[in-house]
This record gives structure tokens, C-alpha cells and sequence, in this order.
């Protein structure tokens, strides 16, 4: 029967001799509660990209957030030491699961991610093993104190120079874009406050080896950003929309891409080559940034006329911007588009500074 938009369906008949028949008739069903079948074996996950120290890209699972009804939010350390004291620690096995991902994402490469996982997880249950003896010998088990040796990338390094250089790594990696997106001058600058932040960090509190580490790695994910850049760029990321954490001010802005490469290159240096421990030494680089960006803005038909300081106002924002990551207690918030849309219907002031 030929089917039209006025057949009656209830006249048609179907052929199912050759549907599809389960044969195995072993197969019983039962009920299972949801929180029985809420994980997915670690195998099986779905899996995050991140780049190494050799800018390629490599596959990490995505980290368990519940399991049997308790969301995986405790300490790492608290686990571990818990599970020292012959606690019963629940989900345990996937607290270790969530920690190899963890640092298998920020310090691994391609070439050492399986390997990686392997030694981490001897790493830890090393860990626990050591924790106990001190527990038994009266030693403190203050993280500064343990002395458990955790191999990543061919790198060695303690629990506490491991969680200090994770910290650090993934601060720095929220500040960086994502690959295969469009870039502006402020971007640049973000990528180089992101290397400085890691290098500072790891010359004071690293060995040289551990240092070429997390340095190599930040390097990596930059250029793999800059390479990544599409020729044309989507027209989405044309607007930019920015809103003020203290409901001072809104404003929606046309960004333009980086096209000067070599120009913006300079910006990312300046920020890179910062003590991020010396408030001045930042400051000095934001002024630079400042001189560096004024014949850009103006080539961009952005400047000062009369009582209209687009021009400083414009400049004022970006470096206040950088000045709130110089702060490590900063963190960057996402909202969707609808949360956007409800800020701007609730605020007292909307003001677009780039007009």
C-alpha cells in the first residue's frame, strides 16, 4: 500500500517477518533502583580531550560525579588518609578512578597516558600503605611530610608537589580558550598570564625536571589554541558579552579577531615574563598591554571624542579584567544565554561602552 498524508493508518497492515527477534531466551529481566545503574564502567565512559607536552591531543575519561546516591566531592586527601585509618570509604575505587583522570589530563601526553594511569594508581594505594605505617609510628601524616613517589610523564614528584602543580595547571587552563575558536588581543594576553602563572610557580617550588614539566605542557596547549585558529571566523564569536560581577555595568561589544598574529604574539609575552609574586611587577606589564592596544582599538575606529572616552574606557575594562586574574581566588563564571538574558532584564544599569 502506498502511504499519502490521508491514508488510514488503521488499515495498514506491516510486514514483520523480518523484524528483529532476541533469541537468547536465558535473558531475565528484573528491576533495578536508579541508583544501581547510575555509573558506567570506567572503560566504557565518555571521554574529554586534552594536549600533552607533545601538542597532541589524548582521551581521559570523564571523571565520576555520584555514585549510589553520594556525589564524589571529598577531599582527595581526606579519602586517602580515611582509607589509612581502616575507615569504610564508600565509592573508594572511584575516587582513585577520578583522581588518575585528574592528573593524567593535566600532566600526560599521548605517548604516556596509559603508562600514566598504570603508575598513579600504585601511587596511590603507595600512598595509603605509607600513611598507615606513620599512623602506627605516631608520624604526622601532614601532606607536607609523606614522601610517596608519583610517576607521571617520566617525572617524579610527591602528593603535595602533585596537588600544589595540579592546582596551579588548572587554574591556568580555565584561562586559556578552547581549540578551533577565534581569538581577540585580550586573548593573548590571557594565554600569557596563564604561562607566567605556571612558570612563576613552578621555579619556586619545583625541581628543574618537574618544572620543564608543567611548562612544556601550558606551552603546548597555547600554540595548539593559536594553530587552531580557523581562517574565517564564526560569526557567532563577533559578540562578545560581558557583564560586571559587581552589577556595576553591562555592555555587549563587537570583538575583533586577532589578525596581526606577530602583534598579538608581543602582548602574550608581556604578560608571560611577570613575577606573578609582585603586584608591580604585574602592574608594569599592564601598562605596557595599555600602549600596545591603543593603536589597535583606534585602527578599530574605537577612541576618545569630547566627553565620550570610549577609547579609556574600553582600555580600563580589559586591564581591570587582567587585574582580576592576577588574583589566584578569582574564578570565571559561565552563565547560559538565558541566565544572560535575566541579568540584563534585572539590572538597574545597561550600558554598551563599545558603541
Amino acid at each position: 500500500m502506498k502511504l499519502t498524508s490521508v491514508t488510514d493508518l488503521s488499515q495498514v497492515r506491516f510486514d514483520s517477518s523480518e523484524a528483529i527477534r532476541n533469541t537468547n531466551t536465558s535473558v531475565s529481566e528484573e528491576y533495578r533502583a536508579a541508583d544501581k545503574i547510575t555509573y558506567i564502567p570506567w572503560e566504557d565512559m565518555k571521554h574529554q580531550v586534552s594536549i600533552g607536552k607533545d601538542g597532541k591531543e589524548f582521551s581521559v575519561p570523564i571523571g565520576y560525579y555520584k555514585m549510589n546516591n553520594e556525589n564524589l566531592t571529598r577531599d582527595y586527601m581526606d579519602v586517602f588518609s580515611s582509607k589509612a585509618q581502616g575507615k569504610d570509604v564508600s565509592n573508594y575505587e572511584y575516587y582513585v578512578k577520578n583522581f588518575i583522570t585528574d592528573i593524567t589530563k593535566d600532566f600526560s601526553d599521548s605517548s604516556s597516558v596509559k603508562n600514566d594511569e598504570v603508575s598513579i594508581e600504585k601511587g596511590v594505594g603507595d600512598l595509603v600503605s605509607e600513611m598507615q605505617e606513620n599512623k602506627s609510628l605516631g608520624i604526622s601524616n601532614e601532606i607536607g611530610n609523606l614522601k610517596t613517589k608519583f610517576s607521571v610523564n617520566g617525572v617524579d614528584f610527591t602528593i603535595k608537589e602533585l596537588m600544589d602543580s595540579k592546582k596551579t595547571m588548572d587554574y591556568a587552563t580555565s584561562m586559556i580558550p578552547t581549540t578551533g575558536s577565534g581569538l581577540d588581543y585580550m586573548n593573548f594576553g590571557d594565554m600569557g598570564i596563564a604561562k607566567g602563572k605556571v612558570r612563576t610557580f613552578a621555579e619556586q617550588n619545583l625541581n628543574k625536571e618537574q618544572q620543564d614539566l608543567l611548562n612544556s605542557t601550558i606551552s603546548a596547549r597555547v600554540e595548539k589554541i593559536i594553530n587552531s585558529v580557523p581562517e574565517k571566523v564564526n560569526p557567532n564569536y563577533l559578540k562578545d558579552k560581558i557583564i560586571d560581577e559587581n552589577n556595576k555595568f553591562y555592555s555587549i561589544k563587537n570583538t575583533q579577531a586577532a589578525t596581526n598574529t606577530e602583534y598579538a604574539r608581543k602582548i602574550m609575552d608581556t604578560f608571560e615574563n611577570v613575577d606573578y609574586t609582585d603586584i608591580d611587577s604585574f602592574k608594569k606589564a599592564s601598562q605596557e598591554y595599555r600602549r600596545l592596544i591603543k593603536p589597535v582599538c583606534e585602527s578599530f575606529g574605537v577612541i576618545n571624542i569630547g566627553r565620550n572616552q570610549a577609547l579609556t574606557d574600553v582600555i580600563n575594562y580589559e586591564i581591570n579584567r587582567f587585574e582580576k586574574f592576577y588574583d589566584e581566588s578569582y574564578q570565571r563564571v559561565y552563565l547560559t544565554p538565558d541566565e544572560f538574558k535575566e541579568k540584563i532584564r534585572t539590572a538597574k544599569n545597561v550600558i554598551d561602552i563599545y558603541s
